[in-house]
């Protein structure tokens, strides 16, 4: 039950890897309720571990829009953080693209902003948005960002780099991979540029954000170390202490299993998932670090998790 002075923050999203971790943050703060958006309540709250006070799970989902305003209603600023079960992989025919959920998800949380008279919304896009690219996920996530700048609503969107942390998949995968491989495969040419995230980090921005901060903006957000794909192998490598040979798959290769894998039941790979893997995310954190004034956590701190598995 909400108590009188409590402020709402709706969060589309906040059962996934990056919603977690910003449920925990403004969990955290003071007259603060947290009000998850999510298609199964009891399955949501199941992902936090142990009992997490000041969240509420409500039933409410981005692609279906007429009941939004309704799950909504009372909150005072909007996060949309919401990923498709099997992102960045689309499969079609369950509905799960980046056109009907970042797009057309963004749209209907819009409507339902405006329809409730909420005027704060943090947008959770990614370092290579850009409407006009020929990759959808891009180019979805950059029309999404443009409807909200057009939407009339206080905004902060933020385009995060690699975002990694103790559930993420990437980061995870490779020491998994590791653990278990004679040999470590690495995606194209391995020079790929990107700035791991620490979720931690990105969370405490979006509070931020909640609070003021960085609004009508769109900020780039990634680590403090440029880094290649190649070099984040190898760091995973030295703190794990699992030194393996690392050999490229061919983006040309990659595409061929994507295409392949598209025809196949299970949506297990596909070729906008290469499109990730191979895609730069190096970014300029400058005008982020300038507005925000956060101290971001270096990769090799921030992964130290990995050491203890």
């Amino acid at each position: 039950m909400t108590r009188t002075g409590e402020r709402i923050v709706a969060i589309a999203g906040g059962s996934g890897f990056i919603g977690r971790a910003i449920v925990r943050r403004l969990a955290g703060a003071a007259a603060t309720r947290v009000r998850v958006l999510t298609r199964d309540p009891a399955r949501a709250r199941a992902r936090f571990a142990g009992a997490i006070d000041n969240v509420e799970f409500t039933a409410a989902d981005v692609t279906a829009g007429a009941h939004l305003a309704a799950a909504v209603a009372g909150a005072t600023a909007i996060v949309g953080a919401a990923q498709f079960d099997g992102y960045p992989i689309e499969n079609p025919a369950r509905g799960l693209t980046f056109e009907r959920v970042d797009y057309g998800g963004t749209l209907a949380l819009i409507a339902a902003a405006r329809e409730a008279g909420i005027g704060r919304f943090i947008y959770i896009s990614g370092a290579a948005a850009n409407e006009q690219s020929a990759v959808a996920a891009f180019r979805f996530k950059g029309r999404a960002e443009r409807a909200l700048r057009e939407a009339g609503l206080e905004f902060t969107i933020f385009r995060p780099s690699l975002v990694y942390g103790a559930e993420d998949r990437v980061v995870n995968g490779i020491a998994q991979a590791l653990k278990f491989a004679p040999i470590m495969l690495a995606p194209g040419s391995g020079r790929q540029r990107l700035q791991p995230l620490l979720v931690d980090d990105l969370a405490a921005c979006v509070a931020l954000a909640i609070e003021g901060r960085g609004r009508n903006g769109i900020y780039a957000i990634g680590g403090p170390d440029p880094m290649t794909f190649d070099e984040l192998v190898r760091l995973v490598m030295e703190i794990t202490g699992r030194k393996r040979p690392l050999i490229h798959l061919p983006e040309a290769a990659l595409r061929a299993a994507g295409r392949i894998a598209e025809m196949l039941p299970g949506a297990l790979f596909s070729r906008d998932a290469v499109d990730f893997l191979v895609a730069d995310n190096a970014c300029d954190i400058a005008p982020l670090i300038a507005e925000f004034g956060v101290t971001l956590t270096p990769a090799r701190a921030g992964l130290q998790y990995l050491a203890a598995r």
